[in-house]
């Protein structure tokens, strides 16, 4: 079954069949409602490979994901989200899996794959290795995004994520609560995602008025382990912070586990918050509060700015293209007021003995 079968049977001419198939806009609305119940009855798939030959264009974006192991489903969440995002705007998706840590080498064989089906414009998720990967991306014309990696080559463009604004409503929060030693499990370090959130985190405390206390930091892996060994490291001192902040909700989860295991009340006797508000944190024990970093929303954004590069917008200069997404406060059941503690002397170890107020 062919074009001229379809047109023949909605008796209209094989170019509105092809606008239609094409989705042209132009065409009538009862013209092509026609034309598509032809379509739905004879079971016609049309040749996306030949109508792209013919446009000069693949309709293909590529999606290059780094990191899809320790548990964490931001990554899952995001390739699901932005496959979803790109279907409806007629663009189907290639995705790579770069192994960057362990094979650099991987990132040029996912690019030279995407190139070689000519993919209209390429994502990159990373999340910490884009300087691995900026050094080994092969050049080429064809459009490139990053979330949260900086943009300094031609047909590259960075989606900012502003870490700040959520830590400081999530400082405020706390304070406001009577906490005034809150400590951070941080994440790898070495990944430029984590040291970010770190560098908000502290701009956020200082904003506050609160004391910087190097001591509060705890270095961990982002992930559910990474998140329960760095919590017992936090109740293991004798002067253990109110609350906590996390590098993201999987290390938050895995502080919420360690916290029942030594049978506190979350938040009764300390408060845990999170970090990219994911479908799970509703199902956490108690609900997670949580700073907002979705991944629905990222990858919106970051198809929209893909399809800006791809398909420019004669009103916007691609130079002042700007793209940023803010973070926000997501209030819970896992923060509450500060437990009471008798004053200490401030010239004594933070991590020595503090008893509480019997409660």
């Amino acid at each position: 079954m062919n074009i001229r079968e379809i047109a023949r049977r909605a008796n209209v001419s094989r170019a509105t069949v092809s606008r239609v198939i094409n989705q042209v806009q132009s065409v009538d609305s009862q013209l092509a409602e026609k034309v598509r119940q032809v379509i739905l009855e004879i079971g016609y798939i049309p040749n996306h490979q030949a109508q792209a030959l013919a446009r000069g264009r693949s309709r293909t974006i590529g999606l290059i994901v780094a990191e899809v192991s320790g548990g964490n489903p931001f990554f899952t969440e995001f390739m699901l989200h932005f496959e979803r995002a790109s279907v409806e705007a007629g663009y189907e998706v290639l995705i790579g899996f770069a192994d960057i840590q362990d094979h650099p080498d991987d990132v040029t064989r996912c690019v030279n794959r995407m190139l070689e089906r000519r993919v209209d414009g390429i994502a990159v998720l990373t999340f910490g290795m884009e300087s691995q990967m900026l050094k080994k991306l092969p050049r080429t014309h064809v459009p490139l995004v990053f979330p949260d990696a900086p943009a300094n080559r031609p047909c590259v463009s960075n989606i900012k994520i502003d870490y700040l604004s959520g830590m400081r409503e999530c400082v405020t929060y706390l304070q406001s609560l009577g906490h005034a030693r809150i400590a951070y499990l941080s994440g790898n370090l070495k990944l430029s995602g984590m040291l970010n959130r770190l560098k908000a985190f502290r701009q956020a405390i200082d904003k506050s008025g609160l004391s910087w206390d190097e001591s509060l930091i705890v270095p961990c892996a982002h992930t559910f382990e990474g998140g329960a060994e760095g919590m017992k490291t936090l109740l293991g001192w004798n002067n253990p912070p109110t609350s906590v902040m996390c590098c993201n909700d999987v290390a938050a989860i895995g502080a919420l586990k360690t916290a029942r295991t030594q049978k506190l009340k979350v938040p009764r006797d300390i408060s845990i918050v999170g970090l990219d508000d994911l479908p799970l944190a509703l199902y956490a024990e108690p609900e997670l509060t949580t700073i907002r970093f979705s991944p629905l929303e990222l990858a919106q954004l970051t198809v929209e700015a893909l399809l800006q590069r791809i398909s420019p917008s004669p009103q916007i200069d691609q130079k002042d293209m700007r793209f940023e997404y803010k973070t926000r406060l997501v209030i819970r059941k896992s923060t509450g007021v500060a437990r009471k503690r008798k004053r200490v002397d401030h010239k004594a170890n933070p991590r020595q003995t503090i008893h509480t107020d019997g409660r």
